[in-house]
């Protein structure tokens, strides 16, 4: 039977925590999605993979990664990666359950996945790359990974969080607007309920 909780972490707590915890782990490394090698968000930890045999994984082989493929049909064998990490993608491929279920068919026996995923946030397809087809609430949680024995999750922020994501230029003012929302959150509460920017979700298989 499945183990859910949300994490008393704030978010930047949590991935740092779980990041951490995966290159401790070592071995085999997959990023799902990932393209070029180390995108702006996990640069930072670049160091703590030095002993890791980390690999990322496209559909495009523009981006120079290790393992060209689709992610409902990972050309990996079963039981072959220690941790995967799969960031800002689910929303974008067709059938994220399928996605989900190859993760978890690729990873060992206590293997770990750390994901993110949107939920209250706005359209953002690439045209020509990638299209933009799935929102995660709470629910779909259980659904997406009831293939795995323990899943911890936290919210990216609460209500306040995810409303400024859809003011023009927001990425300019992220400096103002990231801690007015943390701290409105806070003061209202939010998210003890379900209105949210995205979830970072770590799992064991």
């Amino acid at each position: 039977m499945i183990m859910i909780k949300l994490s008393d972490l704030d978010f930047a707590d949590f991935i740092d925590q779980k990041i951490k915890a995966i290159a401790a782990t070592g071995g085999f490394v997959l990023d799902v999605g990932g393209g070029e090698r180390f995108q702006k968000w996990l640069a930072p930890y670049r160091p703590l993979f030095r002993g890791c045999r980390f690999q990322t994984m496209d559909y495009d082989k523009q981006t120079g990664a290790d393992v060209i493929g689709d992610i409902h049909k990972i050309p990996l064998t079963d039981n072959s990666v220690d941790s995967v990490i799969c960031h800002s993608v689910l929303e974008h491929v067709e059938n994220p359950l399928q996605a989900m279920k190859e993760i978890e068919r690729i990873l060992k026996p206590n293997g770990r996945a750390f994901v993110h995923v949107p939920s209250i946030y706005p359209y953002h397809a690439r045209k020509g790359s990638y299209q933009d087809l799935w929102r995660i609430f709470d629910d779909t949680i259980l659904v997406l990974f009831q293939g795995f024995k323990e899943v911890e999750f936290v919210k990216r922020g609460g209500y306040f969080k995810a409303l400024f994501f859809f003011l023009p230029f927001q990425h300019k003012i992220r400096f103002i607007i990231d801690p007015l929302s943390t701290f409105l959150d806070k003061l209202f509460r939010t998210k003890q309920r379900h209105t949210t920017a995205g979830y970072y979700i770590y799992a064991v298989k």
